[in-house]
């Protein structure tokens, strides 16, 4: 009963601070567990409202209105016409898109928010709609009530990213939104549902409502895809790589897998130079450990181009900071680059750290190539005369 409590705490906790993809996680898991209250359930209604899982969410409040007889459930089950209202309009705001018709959705669509009620899917499309009428002024208001409803929203980074930036030639939307774009919203239609009181015929039994469900491997990995999807909005390449590690696309249905396909290309993309620029200012930073994570990523996103003499050399120079040896990267970068612009310190770290590692033929191979090419450098010192002068 303490880990519910705590998934109970931990969820209106994020609630309240509006990640609700984290709350209804939480709470959900609370509930699965058997804990319930009034509190819990109305959360869990709202977010259902919001994500537009109407008849789900009404199972919610039907339950709080038998057992507390709260002002919110009572509101929304005597509201049902009007919601149901708002779903029709929505799906004639859908046509009326697909028409090319802005204007007159942009007016349905502000008349449901005019209402009150509220769902995802009209924030998208109000903001779309705005966004090509190159009304940024508004499309930035409804974005700022979005992210204050839900920070975990992909749609407010991906959107506020090309207002603020004007990356693309023309507006890009990623493939989660232009599926919200065609979303038609199932009214209101669950035995005992209507705006006139329950008699005890309508009543529901006492059986909990039935969350969709998926088993655990499954939910995760579409948890981890909307993680995934939120650190490319964001830019945030090193979280992609941590949380592309937790994800199995065997698990993911089609339209999934495309999505993960369509994300991962835009990370392969960017990786190299990302991880390169980043590692590079953390090791000149001095810190070292740190600047070899992240260039050893970027070695792993090489691309055969300019970038991998510097990769090489430079992940070279953090792996032997931060007592990770280097000799492997070292040689890589001699055998590819041999007269590249970092050879002459590349053959005298390789030939010291041979050396100290008890490899005498190989520290003699690259001191003797210092001798022999690079005599009149700073690298022909004392300590190269010592590991040539060994038997």
């Amino acid at each position: 009963m303490g880990e519910l409590l705590q998934y109970y705490k931990d969820g209106m906790k994020c609630f309240t601070e509006g990640n609700l993809n984290k709350a209804f996680n939480y709470l959900t898991l609370a509930v699965a567990g058997g804990l319930e209250n009034e509190e819990l359930n109305t959360a869990i209604a709202l977010i259902l409202i919001y994500r537009g899982e109407f008849e789900e969410a009404y199972k919610f409040f039907l339950l709080n209105n038998r057992k507390y007889k709260d002002g919110i459930s009572e509101r929304y089950l005597s509201s049902i016409d009007e919601v149901n209202d708002c779903i029709e309009k929505h799906n004639l705001v859908i046509n009326l898109i697909k028409e090319n018709n802005y204007d007159e959705a942009l007016i349905h669509l502000i008349s449901i928010r005019a209402t009150g009620f509220r769902t995802l899917n009209d924030d998208i499309l109000i903001c779309y709609i705005y966004c090509l009428k190159k009304d940024y002024k508004k499309c930035k208001q409804v974005l700022e009530e979005m992210y204050a409803i839900n920070k975990e929203e992909v749609f407010y980074y991906e959107m506020k990213n090309y207002i603020d930036k004007k990356k693309y030639s023309k507006l890009k939307i990623y493939a989660g939104s232009i599926a919200a774009m065609i979303i038609i919203f199932s009214t209101i239609a669950i035995s005992g549902f209507n705006n006139k009181p329950l008699n005890n015929a309508q009543r529901p039994t006492e059986s909990k409502p039935i969350l969709n469900t998926k088993n655990e491997s499954e939910e995760s990995n579409y948890k981890t895809l909307a993680n995934l999807s939120n650190d490319i909005m964001k830019e945030d390449l090193y979280d992609f790589w941590v949380n592309d590690k937790n994800i199995d696309t065997s698990k993911l249905d089609d339209k999934s897998k495309s999505l993960y396909d369509g994300l991962k290309q835009s990370y392969n993309q960017k990786a190299e130079m990302f991880f390169y620029k980043n590692g590079l200012e953390l090791y000149k930073g001095g810190n070292y450990k740190k600047a070899y994570q992240y260039l050893s990523i970027a070695h792993e996103n090489m691309k055969g181009d300019y970038l991998d003499e510097h990769i090489i050399f430079y992940i070279a120079k953090a792996a032997k900071a931060s007592g990770n040896d280097g000799a492997d990267y070292y040689r890589e970068y001699v055998n590819k680059f041999p007269k590249g612009c970092y050879i002459q310190e590349s053959l005298y770290d390789l030939a010291i750290i041979d050396y100290k590692n008890s490899n005498i033929q190989e520290a003699k191979k690259y001191a003797a190539i210092i001798v022999e090419e690079y005599s009149n450098t700073i690298y022909n010192n004392d300590k190269i005369r010592v590991i040539m002068d060994l038997n």
